[in-house]
């Protein structure tokens, strides 16, 4: 079977009988109309995604090129830094997406004001690259994350513990970001789409998610997006019921 790169990447490629359930409603129709109406004409979103993804990758490439006979405990190192940044998502997404705190209203704005109106339970998918803009985050925002969370870090963990340490952490922080944005964006596209249909557990995460953007759960339930750990840990995690 020849996949089609509109396969891989459309909203509007999915069976009519599943489209159907995936129409917004009125009152997101028209948040729509205005949101998009509010996105600059120079935004791309095929350019925001290929920043975010070149920015990431060459970070991760060049700390792996720093890399020098890595030895088996030093490797735990990453296996921290995905667990952090899955504790990491949870918070954020919880005390600062989903509770109005003033040091961080632009990002509750982002999130709850725009995101969780713009996408519900039942209309999930967005409809052109323009869209993206409410998807992904901002592209100056993996910059932040390098320059606050992973440089600091793996500076720490250079002086700790050794140089792999440091860049070990570093590749982890940019990967875990990564994932999230990957897994994020593909939340957003068909439930029958050729992703999850592939992917083993995809579509499971995408279940999980689609039942946070009903509005009684998004403060209550699974605020993880790359895998459910942190939910499963603190008592929040929701399996959707079957259809």
């Amino acid at each position: 079977m020849v996949i089609s790169p509109g396969q891989w990447l459309h909203c509007q490629h999915t069976p009519v009988a599943d489209a159907i359930t995936m129409l917004p409603t009125d009152r997101v129709a028209r948040f729509r109309e205005r949101y998009r109406a509010g996105i600059s004409p120079r935004y791309s979103g095929p350019l925001h995604a290929l920043w975010v993804a070149a920015v990431g990758v060459s970070a991760m490439l060049f700390a792996a090129s720093r890399l020098h006979e890595v030895q088996a405990l030093e490797w735990l190192v990453l296996l921290l830094a995905l667990l952090t940044g899955n504790v990491g998502e949870y918070l954020i997404h919880r005390r600062l997406g989903h509770r109005l705190w003033k040091p961080a209203r632009l990002f509750h704005q982002r999130h709850t004001g725009d995101h969780h109106h713009f996408f519900t339970a039942d209309a999930m998918c967005w409809d052109s690259p323009r869209d993206w803009r409410v998807v992904l985050f901002p592209g100056w925002l993996i910059v932040v994350v390098l320059a606050l969370v992973a440089a600091p870090g793996g500076w720490l963990l250079a002086w700790l513990a050794g140089d792999n340490a440091g860049w070990l952490w570093v590749l982890g922080v940019t990967a875990t970001y990564l994932l999230y944005e990957t897994l994020h964006f593909s939340y957003h596209l068909p439930e029958d789409h050729v992703v999850h249909r592939r992917l083993p557990g995809l579509r499971r995460l995408r279940a999980l998610h689609q039942l946070h953007h009903r509005p009684e759960e998004m403060t209550r339930t699974n605020f993880n997006l790359t895998f459910p750990l942190t939910d499963w840990l603190a008592g929040t995690l929701k399996e959707p019921t079957s259809r």
